[in-house]
């Protein structure tokens, strides 16, 4: 009897999200973690970028011109290759969980195509680019990786609810 009720436990603890996380965060990873599997991405490395990135959380802004929940790059994304007219409109749209969703999937299938880019360090091209090893910043861009794998098997290992299609 007590073991039934540990399992049972433990299921709906791993199916949900962690415990620090507020309203905010846990209404924002539950649009990605659908949108993940609508895309065909995987949540664990969506939540995980976007937790290294933003705290999971709208509104935020880097002094590189990052944008947004998964902090894509205004310059290079927004103006250059979306051709965004209006910053306001590109901040709203990287503040809105299912559309900064989507454009982080955008950036992680364009980093795929490139060969610094591939199993782990698909991190580290998502946070330098596809030339992140002759970076001057490449301590940091292989710190950020290492977190964000770490993050991911975490996630993997603590909420496997998270790889079925209805996360609540």
């Amino acid at each position: 009897m007590i073991e039934k009720f540990i399992i049972l436990v433990s299921t709906l603890v791993s199916t949900g999200y962690p415990a620090n996380f507020d309203s905010e965060q846990k209404e924002i990873a539950s649009v990605i973690i659908k949108e993940a599997h609508r895309l065909g991405e995987d949540p664990y490395t969506l939540m995980s970028i976007a937790f290294q990135e933003s705290g999971i959380r709208k509104g935020q802004r880097s002094r590189t011109g990052d944008v947004g929940i998964f902090q894509i790059n205004w310059r290079f994304w927004g103006k250059r290759i979306w051709r965004y007219e209006s910053y306001k409109q590109f901040e709203k749209d990287m503040n809105d969980p299912v559309h900064a969703t989507v454009a982080a999937v955008v950036v992680l299938k364009e980093m795929r195509l490139y060969k610094t880019c591939v199993g782990a360090n698909l991190f580290a091209c998502y946070n330098g680019g596809p030339a992140w090893m002759k970076s001057k910043n490449i301590n940091k861009i292989v710190s950020y990786a290492r977190r964000v794998e770490q993050r991911r098997k975490r996630y993997k290992r603590k909420y496997p609810g998270w790889s079925k299609r209805s996360v609540k």
